[in-house]
């Protein structure tokens, strides 16, 4: 993968501050992969097994495997229990502490067992205590169990193995339990290790024992029970992976209304995106859902479907689509935008260094011509910034701009925004590419996204953004009370002045509105056209084969799936 967005830029915190204290939460990625940095594409977390918010399907698929096991134990240990009372061991180790032991194993699988048989729900946390009540009290017992007939057969000058009784433990853990394998393999290890900790105690305290393990014919117990529970428990962890791996794939063929869902390619702070087809017109899409942790957050879906209703309302061709939106019977919103195939322009400058001026202004004309629709209607967009700018290839034409992520939109006309979504004193952006204005959590407009775009346009001519920092706090400042650097001599002076023109302080002295911006705009881009931009991708898509691939769809899926920046 190629190197990541700025960290500044590309973070998803949440950061509300006030006049008199200022919070940072940064949301932990590890709940919805196991590997935050993992490329997009071959990871669903919608579902997953050992975080604490499980979706529905997670929890009643461990309610039922957990209600099997514990009455499959609570039965096999009662029969065992009754046997040994039946037939006790006289003289056997430990026989006493056994025996109650396994009385108490008993009634605790029974009471779990018939807690889960007459319907009593139980939060996925109860569920997790319950599972460690029943593997690990039964991995006690067994423990116990193992000590003594390891020194019990000792005494009577043989080696009882006990490898079997472990094995089938642990791999009823791993067929049963629904986990990823991180979790599992923080259980099924020290389960693997209790038989070899039998034997170093028996060892220590059993002078039989000692005896019998110098005998030839048992020199190598203790390597072979090794072996053998280290293999147990690496089938049985690599196990939960590949049932992991394929309940994923199942989630990932699962349907949503006439949608086919394919792959994820993308997360953000509030959702996450999958590459689909519609299953009739056989049509390429991308679907945002809402997170199942975030679906309880009234304000999130609020703003969810706000997100959805205006974006809609936009028609213009430089404007991502949307096709359809909805909800599911389990409570999952979700909308369908098109499919977008190229680069958004972060992830080509990242890849190719800064374009040619005339470029950016043919991409940057063409963005004007949508925030202008928006504009029109009393939309600001507010988070105007590289990742969310899309340089397209449609219809046989290529960096066809398309505006990305109206989650942070605000309207100047008709209803106020509820105050619920849109509070005061919390600054919503993202920092590198935030006016002044918008920093200081005033009120914005249109002037705003032309301050944005020109920081956007001095980027793409530089590589960097004007004004970058430690932290998000040092950047705001800076863009509130610092002039705008110059641009390298090798930009023209036509375009620099528009560049700095837009980035003005006061909104007064910048563009008044995106349509004079793009006229302006228009006397640099008359040296590029759209067999320009074809030839350049024809001539660089060698190169970029391997972005184009594997990061061009996660960068637009990520810019798509509400990837501002909320402060």
């Amino acid at each position: 993968m190629n190197a990541p967005d700025n960290p500044i830029d590309s973070f998803e915190e949440t950061m509300a501050f006030d006049s008199t204290e200022r919070h940072s939460d940064v949301p932990d990625r590890d709940s919805a992969q196991e590997n935050p940095q993992e490329p997009a594409g071959h990871k669903v977390e919608l579902l997953t097994g050992s975080a604490n918010n499980l979706s529905d399907e997670i929890n009643d698929l461990l309610a039922t495997r957990l209600r099997l096991v514990s009455l499959l134990f609570f039965f096999g240990h009662l029969a065992f229990l009754v046997v040994s009372i039946i037939s006790p061991a006289p003289g056997a180790k430990f026989s006493s502490l056994i025996f109650y032991s396994h009385a108490v194993l008993t009634a605790i699988t029974g009471l779990v067992g018939s807690r889960s048989c007459v319907g009593q729900c139980m939060s996925s946390k109860k569920m997790r205590i319950a599972e460690i009540l029943v593997f690990g009290g039964s991995t006690v017992f067994f423990f116990m169990v193992t000590l003594g007939r390891f020194i019990n057969s000792a005494e009577q000058g043989f080696f009882s193995i006990m490898n079997g009784p472990w094995m089938l433990l642990i791999f009823t853990y791993a067929l049963f339990m629904p986990n990823n394998w991180k979790r599992a393999a923080a259980v099924i290890i020290p389960m693997a290790l209790c038989p070899v900790l039998a034997m170093a105690i028996a060892w220590g305290i059993s002078e039989p024992f000692r005896e019998v393990l110098r005998k030839p014919e048992f020199g190598n117990s203790f390597a072979t029970t090794f072996m053998a529970m280290a293999f147990s428990a690496s089938i049985a962890i690599h196990g939960v992976r590949t049932i992991r791996s394929l309940r994923t794939a199942a989630f990932e063929a699962k349907q949503l209304g006439q949608y086919r869902l394919t792959e994820r390619i993308g997360a953000g702070g509030m959702g996450e995106v999958y590459r689909a087809e519609h299953m009739l017109l056989k049509r390429e899409c991308a679907i945002k859902v809402i997170r199942p942790e975030k679906a309880g957050d009234r304000t999130v879906l609020q703003r969810f479907e706000r997100e959805v209703q205006l974006t809609a309302q936009l028609t213009h061709w430089n404007t991502v689509e949307i096709y359809d939106y909805g909800h599911t019977d389990d409570g999952t919103f979700y909308y369908v935008m098109e499919y977008l195939h190229g680069m958004n322009l972060h992830q080509l400058v990242q890849d190719v260094g800064p374009l040619n001026e005339c470029r950016v202004a043919h991409l940057l004309m063409q963005t004007c011509d949508a925030l202008d629709e928006a504009h029109s209607v009393g939309m600001v967009h507010r988070d105007i910034k590289p990742a969310n700018i899309f340089a397209a290839e449609i219809g046989k034409k290529y960096d066809v701009a398309k505006l990305l992520d109206f989650g942070l939109v605000t309207q100047l006309t008709g209803a106020p925004n509820n105050v619920e979504l849109t509070q005061q004193n919390v600054i919503i952006g993202s920092p590198l590419y935030m006016s002044p204005e918008q920093a200081g959590g005033e009120s914005v407009d249109a002037r705003s996204d032309i301050y944005s775009l020109g920081a956007v346009a001095y980027y793409l001519l530089t590589g960097k953004p004007p004004f970058d920092g430690k932290n998000p706090i040092e950047i705001i400042v800076a863009h509130a009370k610092e002039p705008a650097p110059d641009l390298p001599s090798t930009v023209s002076p036509e375009l620099a002045a528009i560049v700095h023109k837009c980035l003005a302080k006061d909104p007064k002295d910048r563009f008044q509105n995106v349509t004079e911006l793009g006229a302006e705009l228009q006397q640099c881009k008359s040296a590029w056209c759209w067999t320009d931009s074809k030839q350049w991708w024809d001539e660089n898509a060698g190169r970029l084969a391997h972005s184009i691939e594997h990061g061009i769809e996660s960068n637009s899926a990520e810019s798509n799936s509400i990837g501002a920046n909320t402060i």
